[in-house]
């Protein structure tokens, strides 16, 4: 007989009630999701009222003294790891709705909702101008939020804590600090390494669209043999847990350069899989699925850089890859490795390489937190912008789509999103090792469904099961029985592109 996690009679009450708002975030979900595939782009304004709407009444309902009470009450309750997690959970959006006014949730949601919808077409354009007026609004709210919700040291930190718990502006500091030295100096040695390619022959390889739709559905069914999970096409890749048995996914698709919808494919698959492998009896509860965006970009840079990337899992959808063009029959499986792993630095985050991948997010980061200070104003971003790429990376955008528009996050207003990017990706380092400890070396466990299913399996034990009933840091100490330690990362790399780019000194 399965051993019930939730027992206590006061967290069932209050779970009972709680379903309510469960199933208005869940409505609300699907609304997102049609609006970034499926809507008409005259539909943004009355799904932008909509959504603002049904977060207003979320509030309301949340608000509620009958159900805060039984917040209040429960917690006094002697609980386990679960529901203290649910406490923990239902606090903190207690303390955002009971210092949030009603009318500025709504302006905000409805301000969000239209501008996604504006950030395509500027980008599509090439025109900043459009998204400019959208964005300005969106810090200021964004600032406003942080004054409502209060802070000790810095504006930022209110904004970082909504993606990842208890992350602030200093934990940042410390983190890049410690990784941007050691990750120039490894680029350096790359870029005057005998081996160094400033690019690939197959990024200018056309394919067949329906060719590579297949390859991915074809992964995308290896990986995930459940009708649980779908795969559509919007702007911006992104992935989004609708409800049990009801995973969304996305990818985008060009006429060149396959590695993009691939990489994509895998790397939302990561966070789908997450999701899907939460323990079902935490369904309809608020630590269903993972809420840590730091543990959630751990998991689907694992499957991007260690699966995808990896020359076993190429060797599996080898033949599939040869079919996507007459001319792919020409590359080897060492052909598609080094292409899926060259470094040199690029302006397209989402298609950058594990390395320069940081340098990436440290610059929005930065960007992000002089805005929050006021120290810079929107208008000026796209000079900014190139400025941080000229002078990091040692590159320059052509235009505004390949620069300050190429992400979607800031129409969302997810200012503070970016950094748990580069966390995530360190911590997925940690969580190789320990796994590698446990079941073995991943390059031979790639190679089969069987070894496949086995990583799964190991990441729904130590990880997901859990949803997110721990905070990360408490996650990662369980799991690594270590604190949060970015050395990982920086043995990782260098030890994978030292022998890639056959580069015999140590850092």
């Amino acid at each position: 007989m399965e051993q019930k996690l939730i027992t206590n009679p006061a967290i069932i009450k209050l779970l009972d009630k709680y379903k309510v708002l469960w199933s208005l975030n869940h409505l609300s979900a699907l609304a997102h999701w049609d609006l970034q595939t499926y809507m008409p782009e005259e539909g943004a304004k009355g799904r932008g009222e909509s959504l603002a709407k049904i977060s207003s009444l979320s509030q309301t309902l949340f608000l509620d003294k009958n159900f805060t009470s039984l917040i209040k009450i429960s917690e006094k309750e002697n609980l386990n790891y679960y529901e203290k997690g649910i406490i923990r959970l239902l606090n903190k959006t207690l303390k955002y709705y009971q210092n949030l006014p009603p009318e500025f949730i709504e302006e905000f949601v409805k301000t969000t909702s239209e501008a996604t919808i504006v950030w395509q077409n500027a980008k599509e354009k090439d025109n900043f101008s459009l998204f400019e007026p959208f964005l300005e609004k969106i810090i200021n709210l964004s600032r406003k939020k942080a004054d409502y919700l209060g802070y000790k040291i810095h504006p930022y930190d209110v904004l970082l804590d909504e993606y990842e718990e208890g992350l602030t502006v200093k934990d940042c500091e410390i983190y890049f600090n410690s990784i941007k030295g050691p990750i120039i100096s490894l680029l350096n040695k790359i870029k005057n390494s005998a081996n160094y390619k400033k690019s690939h022959p197959l990024e200018n390889e056309p394919y067949n669209l329906e060719s590579m739709k297949n390859l991915n559905n074809k992964i995308l069914n290896f990986l995930r043999n459940k009708k649980d999970i779908r795969i559509d096409i919007s702007s911006h890749p992104f992935s989004t847990h609708i409800g049990p048995g009801d995973q969304r996914i996305t990818t985008r698709y060009s006429s060149k350069d396959f590695s993009r919808p691939y990489s994509s494919l895998i790397h939302e698959f990561g966070h789908a899989l997450y999701e899907l492998q939460s323990e079902g009896q935490l369904d309809y509860t608020p630590i269903s699925g993972g809420t840590s965006l730091i543990i959630h970009e751990s998991q689907s840079r694992f499957w991007e850089n260690f699966i995808g990337k990896s020359k076993d899992f190429i060797n599996l959808f080898y033949k599939d890859i040869l079919n996507l063009s007459p001319n792919f029959k020409n590359y080897t499986t060492q052909d598609i490795y080094e292409y899926l792993n060259i470094i040199r630095p690029s302006l397209i985050r989402t298609e950058s390489d594990e390395i320069t991948y940081h340098l990436h997010i440290i610059i929005r980061f930065e960007i992000e937190k002089e805005l929050m200070e006021d120290k810079i104003k929107v208008k000026d971003l796209p000079r900014v912008w190139n400025e941080k790429y000229r002078a990091y990376l040692g590159v320059e955008p052509k235009n505004n789509s390949e620069g300050i528009l190429q992400d979607v996050h800031w129409s969302y207003g997810s200012v503070g999103y970016f950094p748990t990017y580069s966390l995530g990706t360190a911590l997925s380092t940690m969580f190789k090792f320990k796994m590698e400890k446990d079941i073995g070396n991943l390059p031979n466990l790639i190679r089969n469904k069987e070894g496949i299913e086995k990583i799964q399996a190991w990441l729904k034990q130590t990880i997901h099961q859990y949803g997110s009933a721990y905070t990360f840091s408490d996650l990662t100490k369980q799991v690594t029985k270590e604190a949060f330690n970015p050395k990982y990362l920086l043995d990782y790399l260098e030890n994978k592109y030292n022998v890639l780019y056959q580069i015999s000194r140590k850092l």
